[in-house]
């Protein structure tokens, strides 16, 4: 307290003593706002949305780093944003897997809670288009990280900027396939509530 003394009275740091005693003991009611009130599978489906959404901004910046790389000229400096792309796509890649893991206990959840409702023949259907676009961006994100890894592999500037305009094609394939899904996903998660 003798640190305390100088800047607050003894009435002040007694009063600061049994607020945070209060907030401490059991059963102190916790605000409205503090609490999550969604249940385990809007948590699981929000969590999914987050994941493909990341994915989509990652992949977008890729986007970026990739239409970079066309214009370089000098092998180290294009070697860093293909790295730089390379493991954008990768990244973004691993969060769609993530995400299509998720939804599908998302859609197995659903399917048990409510078989044969309109709610899971709707989730389903968004899912199922949603899951397609997932699995295409993974393949073309498979794509442009080969595509960068043969790039990386040139000894010469001329050899790795020609590889670099299919992994450009590539990675902006992936990243609109990454977008569409999104969108898909977004519908489908919106049946879980």
């Amino acid at each position: 307290m003798k640190g305390i003394s100088h800047t607050v009275s003894p009435a002040g740091a007694a009063m600061v003593v049994v607020a945070a005693l209060a907030c401490t003991a059991r059963g102190a009611p916790q605000p409205d706002m503090l609490r999550d009130v969604r249940t385990p599978l809007e948590r699981m489906a929000d969590s999914t949305e987050r994941l493909v959404r990341s994915a989509a901004q990652t992949s977008d910046s890729a986007v970026v780093w990739a239409g970079l790389t066309t214009t370089d000229t000098v092998l180290s400096d294009l070697r860093a944003r293909l790295l730089t792309t390379r493991d954008a796509v990768e990244r973004a890649s691993n969060r769609l897997v993530q995400a299509a893991q998720q939804g599908e206990k998302v859609r197995l959840a659903i399917i048990a809670q409510t078989r044969g409702s309109r709610q899971a023949d709707d989730y389903e259907h968004y899912w199922m288009l949603g899951r397609e676009k997932l699995t295409l961006a993974r393949a073309y994100s498979a794509e442009a990280v080969a595509s960068a890894d043969s790039a990386l592999g040139c000894p010469q500037a001329a050899c790795a900027a020609s590889r670099t305009r299919l992994l450009n094609t590539q990675v902006n394939s992936a990243s609109g396939a990454t977008r569409e899904a999104e969108s898909l996903v977004r519908v489908a998660m919106r049946f879980v509530y």
